[in-house]
């Protein structure tokens, strides 16, 4: 055997063995990691004694604080020793698992890989929640992005999306990276408008993208597995499309008329819309457009989740204070 192809079939051994250990539901995909390692032609990938297994668990467990992220990383491995397998084109056993088990294995690790990410990226859009603002350079009263930002935070922001329509990608890169970086300290979540390539390099929590911007999977692809992505929509047959395409949280406005950011030819949907789109969708809904604190108490006995607010946080003299103000109406 190819030393190298032996290598990876070690590799490959005990990292289902890690699998089995992390993924334990649903019951279907963890009996089918199973299956796999007891079918790998390779030497000691039969079942453990009850007390080396436990101990196995026990080590795995104190390597992470959160299993779902050492199954990616377990995973990503995984792929690369089946990539591996593949390449290896002069190698009888590379050969032989090429007939059938690594496809198979393929199957299963994306499953497992779309069930630890599905469930990463819904635990971070549980986060949606409270006072969203949205930073960008046309509205903020001609104020760094970066001092706003912080403000509203310490007014009580949420969650902050980042919207840069003028300027080079390297800079906005730049800027996006010192967000996240404060949105961290601030423990807000952190969103990048509309360019995936930009949230996939800062590392930000998720992408936001319009009816017209780049499609869900498309964005899928461009971003880590557990980076969300919420949608801009206009009325309830938008919101119910966008979940149906995997939207994990809606957008939906202008709830009230807006000149923001050149939305003064956006129909306004009003509260209702609001409250109609959260009756039917699972996913967070987030009510924007026209929304202060005169008005935010409305929305949110329409059933918002959260209250994207922007000129009025953002082009407020006391952006803290504006900040505070709405959060103070949406608590009350």
């Amino acid at each position: 055997m190819n030393p190298i192809v032996d290598v990876h079939l070690r590799s490959l051994a005990e990292h289902i063995r890690l699998l089995e250990a992390v993924v334990t539901a649903p019951l279907g995909l963890y009996s089918d990691i199973k299956m796999l390692r007891e079918s790998l032609p390779y030497e000691g990938t039969g079942d453990l004694g009850r007390e080396e297994l436990r101990e196995r668990r026990e080590m795995y467990g104190r390597m992470v604080d959160d299993p779902r992220r050492l199954a990616l990383a377990t995973l990503a491995s995984v792929g690369a020793s089946l990539d591996m397998l593949e390449a290896a084109r002069d190698d009888a056993m590379a050969a032989r698992l090429r007939d059938g088990w690594i496809p198979r294995a393929r199957m299963v690790a994306d499953r497992a890989t779309a069930q630890a990410a599905g469930s990463l990226r819904a635990d971070t859009a549980k986060r949606v929640r409270g006072l969203y603002i949205i930073v960008d350079p046309e509205a903020t009263a001609g104020r760094d992005v970066r001092a706003v930002a912080e403000a509203a935070m310490k007014g009580g922001a949420s969650v902050v999306q980042y919207r840069d329509k003028t300027r080079d990608k390297g800079l906005t890169l730049a800027t996006a990276r010192e967000l996240k970086a404060l949105c961290e300290a601030y423990g807000a979540l952190f969103i990048v408008n509309d360019d995936a390539d930009v949230a996939a390099a800062c590392g930000a929590d998720g992408l936001h993208v319009g009816q017209t911007d780049l499609g869900m999977a498309d964005a899928r692809v461009a971003l880590a597995a557990t980076q969300i992505v919420g949608r801009s929509n206009n009325g309830v047959e938008e919101a119910l499309e966008s979940e149906r395409q995997g939207a994990d949280y809606l957008a939906v406005g202008a709830v009230y008329r807006t000149t923001t950011m050149g939305k003064s030819g956006r129909t306004a949907v009003g509260p209702d819309t609001v409250r109609a789109v959260k009756e039917i969708a699972s996913a967070p809904v987030v009510a924007i457009g026209g929304i202060n604190a005169g008005n935010v108490g409305e929305v949110m006995r329409a059933g918002a989740d959260c209250v994207c607010v922007v000129s009025a946080v953002t082009e407020a003299a006391d952006v803290a204070g504006a900040a505070g103000a709405v959060v103070g109406v949406m608590e009350g």
